[in-house]
């Protein structure tokens, strides 16, 4: 029987969905802008060609004018030679929920949402009120940058077993993605789905099967407290393509390989490497009466045998919460991270939530 806050995955959703969705709409607007901008030049220039050959515009103004179209043209083409070899990213937060399908209506495998949500609690709603999905609860949330055909597994601890997906672009254009998403708990699959197409901040939803990974709350003594129990999957997915140079939160930046003393091992072609899989997080343990809020995000070395050393804050609300973050994150344990089939010193970032726990 174990602990845990609502609040925690509320306000961890929040960050994910908020931050990520509303950053990659503005960078998606910022570029959108910057073609706007050299598509207007060109007449602006011929514009002012015309009034200069007038006598109305000096020289070294007209020249700048050349010479900024002249530039915004030629970064227009260099870009577009770059997106036409499928340099093309796309940034995708991918939502892990729970629900309870023998109250709910028949839902489809596949689903385009009209909307796409900034918090989890317009998502949830939004899901209820339109496709009739009781007892929706969030369970864990992932953003990742990923290229075309670049695979991505993620694998987090669930009641008694890990719950594990793995989402491929397959193709990346400039509008839309194509996926391959699948998901198991354990060793059951509860979802496999090729070829599911999302449009650029657009996000679709996908039904899986029944397992153990779900959970019932309740009221104990030391607060909101859960029990395993059989529930259905439901996933989001909602991608942002971006060029592949702008892509933020890579596979690299979560986790790579390294040596024993923190070296980064460079990868091959031909190398395969898989992050380290969390198995047990510690709790971070609260001084008597603190309500800290908003999170710290750590990074460590995870050893061949599982255990975490090299620990060091890389954000923090307050440097005085600290030492507690640091000591709670050298308790987690891993299954290693695995190069070409061997277990392997790796790197490894966790953002851990600050805020306690609401008694209802």
């Amino acid at each position: 029987m174990k602990t845990k806050s609502q609040k925690d995955r509320s306000e961890f959703l929040n960050t994910e969905f908020s931050f990520h969705r509303r950053d990659a709409k503005n960078a998606e607007e910022a570029q959108s802008n910057v073609f706007e901008l050299c598509e207007t030049s060109a007449p602006l220039c011929v514009s002012a060609v015309e009034k200069g050959i007038g006598g109305s515009i000096s020289k070294l103004a007209l020249t700048l004018i050349l010479l900024s179209t002249v530039y915004c043209l030629l970064s227009t083409s260099a870009q577009a030679q770059l997106l036409k070899q499928n340099d093309y990213g796309v940034g995708v937060t991918v939502a892990i929920y729970q629900f309870d399908e023998a109250r709910s209506k028949t839902v489809s495998q596949v689903n385009t949402l009209r909307v796409t949500a900034s918090t989890p609690e317009e998502e949830i709603e939004y899901i209820q009120r339109n496709f009739g999905v009781e007892d929706l609860k969030f369970r864990y949330v992932r953003t990742i940058g990923l290229r075309e055909g670049e695979a991505f597994t993620d694998s987090q601890p669930m009641n008694e077993k890990q719950f594990v997906f793995i989402i491929t672009p397959r193709i990346i254009s400039k509008s839309e993605v194509t996926f391959d998403f699948v998901a198991k708990y354990g060793e059951q699959a509860l979802l496999e789905a090729k070829s599911v197409t999302a449009g650029s901040y657009e996000t679709v939803m996908l039904r899986g099967e029944r397992g153990d990974f779900g959970v019932k709350e309740f009221k104990g003594p030391d607060g909101v407290e859960t029990v395993p129990e059989k529930r259905s999957l439901l996933v989001t997915l909602t991608p942002t393509v971006q060029t592949a140079r702008s892509l933020q939160n890579k596979p690299s930046d979560i986790s790579r390989p390294t040596d024993q003393f923190g070296s980064k091992i460079e990868l091959g072609e031909s190398d395969t490497f898989i992050i380290p899989a969390i198995i047990n997080r510690a709790p971070l343990k609260f001084a008597a009466g603190s309500r800290p809020k908003g999170s710290i995000t750590l990074q460590c070395i995870v050893t061949p045998d599982g255990t975490v050393t090299n620990v060091r804050v890389l954000d923090s609300p307050d440097p005085a919460l600290n030492p507690k973050a640091i000591e709670a994150f050298r308790q987690y344990r891993f299954i290693p991270a695995k190069l070409n089939g061997r277990a392997t010193y790796a790197t490894f970032r966790e953002t851990i939530i600050l805020s306690k726990p609401d008694i209802p």
